[in-house]
């Protein structure tokens, strides 16, 4: 009756490594039979792999851990520019000063090369001009559907669809935006801001100040729609 091997997978073998990490001092000869490639460095000791493996971990965990405290620096910043933003609207002497200001002010604050402002008709007299008009078809209302039934705002890329709707003949240059849903059940518009930079807006920013900003938004249109 001949003898059947077993096969052990590789990942077994490090499963029970991991849970027996005092394998190799309770059993030093295995070392023996070990077999690691050569490096750039030449032939090298496992402990000195192990601790080349712990250091490249290190470096990465440093780098990441840059990039959280950058992102809270940006955070931070970009809500006290909100709020000051909130309090100079709420100043606005009068509204046919409102949505200039809102325009300039936006783009400013958000070093964006375009700023959007769409408010979903329902036959009513428009905002202010044509160009601020998304007629509130199912088609229209379709293509920002998951944005509205997530109900907060979007940060990072939109679709090519998405893009015309907001920026026309512009949307081609548009690589990343920040768009704000203005209230919700239903949604009275949006407002965009935009930048030709791919990486200007992403998905890490802040958005409960944006939350903020998108209300007094709303709050300030919605008398005159």
């Amino acid at each position: 009756m001949g003898d059947h091997q077993q096969q052990i997978s590789e990942n077994q073998v490090k499963m029970y490594l991991a849970a027996n990490t005092d394998f190799f001092s309770r059993n030093p000869e295995a070392l023996d039979s070990l077999q690691l490639e050569p490096s750039s460095k030449g032939v090298i000791s496992l402990a000195q792999r192990q601790s080349d493996r712990l250091h490249d971990k290190n470096k990465q965990l440093q780098i990441q851990l840059h990039e959280l405290i950058d992102n809270a620096r940006q955070n931070t910043a970009l809500q006290s520019r909100i709020h000051l933003l909130c309090l100079r609207l709420l100043d606005a002497p009068s509204f046919g000063t409102l949505l200039p200001m809102l325009m300039k002010e936006l783009k400013h604050e958000f070093n964006a090369d375009e700023v959007a402002l769409r408010w979903f008709s329902t036959g009513t007299e428009p905002v202010e001009s044509a160009s601020n008009i998304i007629q509130k078809s199912e088609d229209n209302i379709q293509v920002f559907e998951q944005l509205l039934a997530d109900k907060k705002p979007v940060c990072g890329r939109l679709s090519k669809a998405q893009k015309t709707l907001l920026f026309a003949n512009k949307a081609d240059k548009v690589q990343s935006v920040v768009c704000l849903p203005l209230g919700y059940e239903p949604c009275a518009g949006l407002l965009a801001i935009a930048s030709y930079d791919e990486d200007r807006f992403h998905s890490n920013m802040a958005t409960d100040y944006l939350d903020f900003l998108a209300e007094i938004t709303m709050r300030l249109l919605r008398p005159h729609q």
